[in-house]
């Protein structure tokens, strides 16, 4: 089989990899069909990222189901479904209650398209070896496209767990988003909006991406982050920018919430002074992945959300070292699945 390595910042080639088989009674062998960047991924083909090739890149997709282990009883071949982009074991007390991000038995930050976290290859891959599948693999609903959900494994939840939870707790607030890294951000809105928020402000400097967030019902200011950009009880930071990240710590509500995505790389200078005096919740992450996953997937199947106007792109699997050479907003690879989205011959 083929693995889409990265080699260097805009450089790309398919490279050919061993077979991958079952290597357990509870695994699965699945075959990605629309599989597309994470803001990371941008990051780290932009090179602004310190991760250094070569290595199989990606962790979203959308796969089919091509073998299972004995002991699979939730998935068969055929099955399109979200992979975990987290690699977790099922079966300790984090993976039990909800934090299978954080898995006991793998190791810290296990998961695919990124080197020296166990090597699981990448999701634009020809395929995937999946570990304990009935926890780590979500059934698609039937009439959702693979493309639109490309994003289903981690930037549509991550964005869900950083609004609706919160929106939940406090109906109708208001949400503050801090754009600069990509899609996160943008899903954040569409959440935010679909849950119910009052005013969703989005800031950034890129004019495209404020376009989309306004698409979505974004009201958009567009240029450098200010030290203040006003009180909202909810603030979401997407930037990958450290002055964006402070600008986000001192524009919450006191014991608000400000939730910051990956991206920075290097240490920032915490306002800790003002977050005290104001009384700030702040969380920093990977996010939770695969508890969000079936919700995530409700809300899109139900048309509570589309995520579409995020995606930039769609091409075929086979041009992937090109697109990605210079990685658009949202890139989607797609090819045809081989059993029918789970009609076995």
């Amino acid at each position: 089989m083929r693995a889409l390595i990265f080699l260097k910042p805009g450089h790309l080639m398919w490279q050919e990899q061993p077979e991958l088989t079952l290597q357990g009674p509870r695994d699965a062998i699945v075959r990605p069909i629309a599989a597309t960047t994470c803001d990371l991924d941008r990051l780290i083909i932009r090179g602004e990222a310190p991760f250094r090739g070569p290595f199989a890149i990606g962790h979203e997709c959308v796969a089919e189901v091509v073998s299972v282990g004995d002991a699979v009883a939730k998935v068969k071949r055929g099955d399109i479904v979200i992979v975990n982009w987290h690699i977790s074991c099922a079966h300790c007390d984090r993976c039990h209650d909800g934090r299978p991000n954080a898995c006991r038995t793998h190791q810290k930050g296990a998961m695919y398209g990124l080197p020296g976290l166990g090597d699981w290859g990448g999701t634009f891959s020809e395929s995937l070896h999946v570990v304990e599948a009935d926890f780590a693999l979500t059934k698609v609903p039937a009439h959702v496209s693979p493309e639109l959900v490309a994003s289903g494994a981690d930037n549509l939840p991550f964005a869900f767990e950083f609004t609706v939870p919160h929106l939940r707790q406090t109906p109708g607030a208001d949400v503050l988003v801090m754009g600069g890294c990509g899609s996160i951000a943008l899903y954040a809105v569409m959440f935010a909006r679909a849950a119910g928020a009052g005013r969703v402000v989005y800031r950034d400097e890129d004019p495209h991406r404020l376009d989309v967030a306004a698409r979505l019902g974004a009201e958009v200011i567009e240029g450098p982050p200010p030290r203040q950009a006003g009180s909202f009880p909810i603030v979401v930071d997407a930037s990958a920018h450290a002055a964006s990240l402070l600008c986000a710590l001192r524009s919450v509500e006191p014991e608000g919430i400000v939730s910051s995505v990956g991206g920075h790389f290097a240490d920032v200078s915490m306002p800790l002074f003002d977050m005290y005096r104001t009384g700030v919740r702040f969380y920093t992450g990977r996010g939770r992945g695969g508890p969000n996953v079936a919700e995530t997937l409700d809300w899109v199947a139900r048309g509570l959300v589309d995520p579409s106007p995020v995606t930039s792109e769609i091409a075929p699997f086979e041009d992937a070292p090109t697109v990605l050479a210079e990685p658009s907003l949202k890139p989607i690879l797609t090819r045809p699945a081989l059993y029918g989205g789970g009609k076995l011959d």
